[in-house]
């Protein structure tokens, strides 16, 4: 189980830290690892993998666990306070077949006493005395916070007058299910039996719901008590679960402190895909984007305008319009009087928008961040490609196919209706001459040669004024370039702000697929 442990820790810590470094999770969110302890009982010997159940005696000053210590070594092993009643080291009594090995840096050696025995009936357990958990001297809370994690086993010490300590208590609470426990009121010759059931009414608080409290007195005379049960129910647990799973609770512990870590992390990540927040920002970049269409219509309008009165001032009434348009501005100039620096601060203006959106919503800027600093120069250049492909497309096939198809017909009639008319009047006046001087007829007076000239005139005004009214404009076929251009490029703005939203939401999905394709902790 340690093994699975590390594997497991290492897997998910990997993987936390690939989402931080995508910006979905904070160095806040990383900290829940190192509340996780990890420490284990089998690096304090010298034989990996083979080690006795380590119980702990773990009270307040002056309730004697020192001394239940002694009375349990039969000897005085563990140094009891003289001047003050309160341990100033810690004292491991094991068997000799369990030798230390290198203790780690935060368990000093100098504040470490060791007494091996010989007894085989107490070869499975070593006990372990710390210094009081409430001790004035910063020195003793900081022993024993550093040996918790390595203990199986708290035997809670309280006496008569000091189980309710606060501190104590607290202990308790942060540590109930990352031990096996055990409780002993010690000095029981001075309690009562209303002190005992108040004692074990508060810890049925604690969830322990059938405490097993043990009444002791290392006083002589102190009368009979439960002494011998102390260490007759740990061992009593050992054959009946076996030393190993007793051993693996803080394992199991860690395992449940890393799927509450899991769970933490992963709701986190899950909390970041509300709809709420993607109908916002889907709406955020529409009105903006409208808005930034408006302005840029307005200015193709003003063009529109400023072209027209150059062309009606350019036009003469009598000069032939036989060709379609091709004097229109470049690309580039026009892309410089539609666009300003002003779309570049809008559209810098609408990523900033975007970015307290998502902190108002308590979502990471940071996948975002970089994506959106590149939009103002993305969106530029996609205005100046659109433009570029639906003004070269509007001057290709400028006007309707309609106006197109009359302008040609009517250029066509412009030259035929007058040479059909001017044909006819020769026809006439060869014809007629030639029956004159035959006798045959009269010559064609003044009023043919007037009604002539007016007929070829009028063959050849009537389409050449109509051909000029079907004339595309230069001003007209631009803005149908631009307004073409204009509504493609706000389109594909929006499909770019779309694509930002997408990607990140698959990024996100992606590494909540990860964590729910990991072995399972439980």
């Amino acid at each position: 189980m340690i093994e699975q442990f590390k594997q497991q820790y290492q897997g998910l810590k990997q993987w936390a830290e690939a989402v931080q470094q995508d910006g979905w999770l904070s160095s806040s969110d990383l900290n829940r690892f190192q509340q996780i302890e990890l420490q284990q009982a089998d690096a304090l010997f010298a034989q990996q993998g083979q080690r006795p159940l380590i119980v702990a005696f773990f009270g307040g000053t002056g309730v004697g666990k020192s001394s239940l210590l002694n009375r349990l070594a039969r000897g005085d092993i563990a140094r009891v306070g003289v001047q003050r009643p309160t341990s100033q080291e810690v004292t491991l009594y094991l068997h000799e077949d369990y030798q230390l090995g290198k203790l780690p840096d935060e368990l000093p050696v100098e504040h470490t006493r060791i007494a091996y025995h010989q007894d085989e009936k107490r070869r499975l357990i070593a006990w372990l005395d710390m210094p009081d958990f409430d001790s004035v001297e910063q020195s003793h809370r900081e022993q024993v916070e550093a040996w918790l994690p390595y203990i199986d086993w708290l035997v809670y010490v309280v006496s008569p007058e000091r189980y309710h300590d606060d501190v104590g208590w607290r202990l308790l609470q942060q540590r109930s299910a990352k031990h096996h426990w055990l409780f002993v009121m010690n000095h029981w010759d001075r309690g009562s039996d209303p002190q005992l059931e108040d004692f074990r009414q508060r810890l049925q608080k604690e969830a322990f719901d059938t405490p097993n409290i043990l009444r002791t007195s290392c006083r002589k005379n102190g009368g009979d008590d439960d002494f011998p049960q102390l260490e007759q129910t740990i061992n009593h647990a050992i054959e009946a679960h076996g030393l190993a799973l007793l051993q693996q609770l803080g394992v199991q512990a860690q395992l449940n402190e890393l799927h509450a870590v899991e769970q933490a992390l992963r709701q986190r990540l899950e909390g970041f895909g509300r709809t709420e927040v993607a109908d916002a920002w889907q709406g955020t970049t529409a009105e903006w984007l409208n808005e930034i269409e408006d302005a840029l219509l307005l200015n193709r309008t003003l063009l529109k305008q400023t072209l027209l009165a150059q062309e009606q001032l350019s036009q003469s009434l009598f000069k032939r319009q036989t060709t379609l348009p091709t004097s229109l501005p470049t690309t580039k100039q026009v892309v410089e009087q539609i666009w300003s620096k002003r779309f570049n601060d809008l559209i810098s203006d609408l990523t900033t928008e975007l970015e307290n959106l998502l902190g108002q919503h308590d979502i990471p800027v940071t996948p975002y961040a970089g994506p959106l600093s590149a939009i103002p120069e993305k969106l530029q250049s996609t205005f100046e490609a659109q433009l570029e492909s639906s003004v070269g497309k509007a001057l290709a096939k400028p006007g309707t196919a309609v106006q197109r198809f009359f302008f040609k017909i009517t250029g066509g009639l412009s030259w035929f209706l007058p040479l059909s008319a001017a044909g006819w009047a020769i026809y006439h006046i060869i014809t007629r001459f030639h029956a004159g001087t035959q006798g045959e007829g009269h010559f064609l007076g003044i009023d043919f040669a007037v009604h002539s000239g007016l007929l070829i005139l009028l063959a050849w005004f009537i389409p050449w004024m109509v051909q000029r009214k079907l004339r595309p404009s230069i001003a007209g076929t631009l803005s149908k370039g631009l307004t073409e251009g204009i509504h493609a490029a706000v389109d594909a703005w929006k499909s770019e702000f779309e694509s930002l939203w997408l990607e990140q939401e698959r990024s996100r999905l992606s590494h909540l697929d990860t964590l729910k394709n990991r072995p399972s902790l439980q």
